[in-house]
């Protein structure tokens, strides 16, 4: 646990966000407590996407390499509760379209809409942290294991390359014309590889899902 909390010490951003989070889900009216968690989940997800993509907005080439060194020891950990979260918001996702089943169209739009604002922040998230991971995996390595078609001596990716390579995963499920060099790095992209494709079918379901529930 120790080990946990130091971890999170370098990452102000997601413990805040799930402070909020937390105490959302404490704090805000809601008919069960899976639909009290999601809210929760959603509080903490958007404010951290939010703060994350203005922190990387922000930084320069220089700022990217010392969070990511900063950050490295404690990648993995992060990636894997991120992951899972993920993962335990989408089982919940079909809880509240449950509940969405029930009879009257007005009372299954609340639910609708805070299933689908769970399933696009979860989705997104995933790119977002795993963009991090990359990061900290390539400066970490001192640059090696993903190799830009601008690459040469002076080439030092930022964020914005980071983020490219990940959504592209994401998206495709699959690498563009950013190849992948160390044993690492191709650890990193077979897992997101197989969550993103875990999530890109799971959301075509939930599509049909909630499509049945309305209609």
């Amino acid at each position: 646990m120790s080990r946990l909390l130091q971890h999170l010490r370098v990452r102000p951003y997601l413990v805040g966000s799930c402070a909020a989070g937390l105490a959302c889900a404490l704090l805000l009216p809601a008919p069960n407590l899976v639909t009290r968690a999601l809210l929760g989940w959603n509080v903490a997800v958007w404010l951290y996407l939010v703060l994350l993509a203005g922190m990387m907005v922000r930084a320069d080439h220089g700022r990217v390499q010392r969070a990511a060194v900063a950050q490295a020891e404690s990648a993995a950990t992060v990636l894997a509760l991120v992951s899972l979260a993920a993962v335990a918001s989408l089982v919940g996702v079909v809880f509240e379209l449950s509940a969405a089943k029930l009879p009257g169209v007005p009372h299954a739009w609340p639910h609708v809409l805070l299933a689908l604002a769970t399933v696009v922040g979860s989705w997104t998230l995933l790119p977002m942290v795993f963009a991090l991971s990359y990061a900290s995996v390539y400066y970490r390595s001192h640059g090696k294991g993903l190799r830009f078609p601008d690459d040469d001596a002076g080439f030092r990716p930022n964020y914005g390359d980071f983020l490219y390579f990940s959504f592209t995963i994401a998206v495709a499920s699959q690498t563009s014309d950013v190849s992948v060099s160390s044993v690492a790095m191709r650890r990193v992209v077979l897992l997101q590889t197989l969550l993103s494709f875990a999530f890109n079918a799971t959301i075509l379901a939930f599509s049909i899902n909630i499509a049945a529930s309305l209609f």
